[in-house]
């Protein structure tokens, strides 16, 4: 059920958007049409889940949601590398009993836990992927286009999202620099 997850986020200016595209179109790649995601981050009042350096959050595609919870790891140059749960969810609902209990800090009172955790943000945006083939491995290229909104903010999101689903981390990095 869980899976480290090594990716890279980069920024993107919305006029070079294009000719990052037309860079990945040059090599070998399998494509996903852009969709539509929303996504709801949760966080307590005191700031539990970021004091044990967690982040939680539901996602929606269509009706289909997941839960995903990302446990502490580490940040190098900008590159992420965390443990990731998911838990296929039938509706929008939090029901932190369904990761592995050993994520979670001894004695931990989910119930009460669950009860405080409050949307902190959400994201809609349109996501459009390729599977690129590079050097020795596979990384998923992401880009996401859309907002983040706060009760009181909105901001626009335009992020490329590199991901190492096979290889080596630094085809990540060099990938970034292509």
């Amino acid at each position: 059920m869980s899976q480290l997850e090594t990716e890279l986020k980069l920024s993107a200016i919305p006029a070079a958007i294009p000719q990052i595209i037309q860079r990945i179109l040059t090599l070998p790649y399998q494509h996903t049409p852009p969709h539509k995601l929303t996504n709801l981050y949760f966080e307590t009042s005191d700031n539990q889940m970021r004091n044990w350096d967690m982040g939680l959050r539901i996602r929606g595609i269509d009706s289909h949601y997941e839960m995903t919870i990302k446990t502490a790891g580490k940040v190098v140059a900008g590159l992420h590398q965390r443990p990731e749960y998911n838990v296929t969810l039938n509706e929008p609902t939090l029901d932190l009993t369904r990761f592995p209990a050993e994520i979670w800090p001894d004695k931990s009172d989910l119930t009460a836990l669950q009860a405080q955790l409050k949307v902190l943000f959400h994201t809609d945006f349109h996501r459009e992927i390729w599977l690129v083939d590079y050097l020795e491995s596979q990384i998923e290229v992401v880009l996401d286009k859309g907002t983040i909104r706060t009760a009181q903010y909105e901001l626009p999101i335009e992020e490329f999202e590199l991901e190492l689903k096979k290889g080596q981390v630094a085809d990540v990095i060099a990938l970034a620099t292509f």
